[in-house]
């Protein structure tokens, strides 16, 4: 622990802040922790509106082939270590880079899970406890990403692993002995969300090229993929040289979103205005009961629950995106993921009610497959969102890739540039391999997802946060006391959804 003249040293280094990422990791300060985090009180960390506008408009604005020249560049020797790459992305970057992280292809299984709790019924009233747990749940998985950044900024850490080293790990006993939990945890969820996004890949690309009278076969697509897109995307060192491209990945998930709301108001799919593309699978039509009356919730919202659990999860890269923040101060981050998570649970708000309103009871868990091969606009959304998969790719790729390095203490100057991609090209070698064996990967996304999940989200911070606020000692305030009890009871309810989600989704308890 640092000395009383110490820690008054780093309040007055930062304006009684405490000392940055990269001021922190230079002075190297093992096991210390900043008392005065939380002071709200942070001009310089104050954003204005007019900001937010100009950054975004200038993220937009950045063409294709600037996009490329930066691509190339992140790929150039540098050093590994994310300490020294902190401080360089912007506000509308790092808000660009973690919606995309967050809104992927899992997001258009929610549909089903309002279908669910809706009972198959035409009620409207299943907006209300559908909206309340998708706002309820972007608000503790919000909270716990910013917890996240304060554990980071609190300790002087810039890894999950380092973070636990530094508070949990500073204990002693079985929390040092555990350690090696936090990057596998990483690793199997992450590397999880990889295989799945080749397989969807894979999948849809040979069913586009199929609508265009190309046939190829599922293996072909999925090399190419992997060849000539996905490698160069998962060379890159740092989230914010994705930001232009996460950019365009966005645009395709927003047009997806607008056509879905098209053919839920048009009568395209409607049986009773003899909708133009009815020619699907009977279990894929719309179909609502007679009954106007929706069912009790009971377990039914743990369905909806779940898939929301593991929609809103990608606190595996938490510290990065805290250390690449510009002036990352806590009230800038916390802005980051205010803005996000909102953005976000919106989304997930329209792509639910669009539609589950337009299919019903035979909404399917993947909600595109509902949408005819014939419909020209669904089609396109198909395309869209290949695209927007392939530029979320890389960041689940890169906490899977950090938590690799966390688990064999790999030192930085083992992280040269060389090394990176050799360690890349295994991982993708891996997970395509995985992809091309496997077509069905909804069980292990269930079990694994939901129990290293809720280590990730619940119990690796709540643990790490109470500790880190334990080894202040003395002079630790009321509030922060009171918070790291909070977190832990916190902890606990995350560990219950996470074990009725693990049912719900295996032996179909919310059925």
């Amino acid at each position: 622990m640092t000395s009383s003249s110490e820690k008054q040293g780093l309040l007055d280094k930062n304006g009684g802040y405490g000392a940055t990422t990269s001021d922190a990791c230079t002075n190297n300060y093992d096991n210390q922790i900043d008392p005065s985090l939380y002071s709200n009180d942070d001009d310089n960390g104050t954003m204005h509106i007019r900001n937010i506008k100009g950054g975004l408009k200038g993220s937009l604005a950045n063409s294709i082939s600037h996009s490329i020249g930066k691509l190339k560049e992140s790929m150039r020797p540098f050093p590994a270590s994310v300490r020294d790459m902190g401080g360089t992305s912007s506000l509308s970057n790092e808000m660009f880079n973690l919606v995309k992280n967050l809104i992927g292809a899992g997001a258009f299984g929610i549909p089903s899970g309002v279908a669910t709790l809706a009972g198959g019924t035409a009620t409207k009233w299943a907006i209300v406890p559908a909206a309340g747990i998708i706002i309820l749940l972007a608000a503790i998985f919000g909270y716990y990403f910013v917890l996240l950044g304060r554990i980071c900024k609190m300790t002087m850490a810039a890894s999950y692993r380092e973070a636990w080293d530094r508070s949990a790990g500073t204990r002693g006993g079985i929390l040092k002995k555990i350690s090696f939990l936090v990057p596998l945890s990483i690793i199997f969820i992450a590397g999880i969300g990889n295989v799945a996004y080749s397989m969807i890949l894979a999948d849809t690309v040979k069913s586009l090229a199929e609508r265009f009278g190309h046939h190829i076969s599922r293996t072909a697509s999925l090399m190419t993929l992997t060849v000539f897109v996905l490698l160069p995307l998962c060379m890159v060192k740092k989230l914010s040289v994705l930001a232009p491209f996460s950019a365009v990945g966005t645009a395709g998930m927003v047009f997806t979103l607008v056509v879905m709301a098209i053919r839920c108001f048009d009568g395209s799919y409607d049986p009773e205005q003899n909708g133009r593309y009815l020619d699907t699978a009977p279990d894929l039509r719309p179909y609502f009961s007679d009954d106007e009356h929706m069912p009790p919730l009971g377990t039914n919202i743990f369905l909806l629950s779940c898939m929301c659990f593991l929609a809103y999860f990608c606190h595996y890269n938490s510290p990065r995106y805290y250390t690449e923040l510009k002036n990352n101060t806590i009230p800038r981050f916390t802005t980051v993921i205010n803005v996000s998570f909102t953005v976000t649970a919106l989304v997930y708000f329209a792509i639910g009610i669009f539609g589950y309103y337009t299919f019903g009871a035979n909404t399917d868990g993947y909600i595109l497959n509902n949408y005819s091969a014939n419909d020209d606009l669904a089609s396109i959304c198909r395309f869209a969102i290949a695209i927007s998969v392939t530029f979320t790719y890389p960041l689940p790729f890169i906490g899977t890739r950090d938590g690799i390095l966390d688990l064999f203490s790999v030192s930085d100057e083992l992280q040269s540039s060389t090394n990176l991609n050799i360690l890349t090209l295994a991982m993708l070698s891996a997970f395509t391999l995985l992809a091309w064996h496997f077509t069905d990967l909804e069980l292990m996304n269930a079990v694994g997802g939901a129990a290293f999940g809720t280590a990730v989200v619940f119990i690796f911070p709540s643990i790490m946060f109470y500790c880190a606020v334990q080894n202040i000692g003395s002079e630790v305030t009321f509030r922060l006391k009171l918070e790291s009890i909070l977190v832990l009871v916190l902890m606990c309810a995350g560990i219950a959804m996470g074990v009725i989600g693990i049912l719900v989704m295996t032996v179909g308890l919310g059925e």
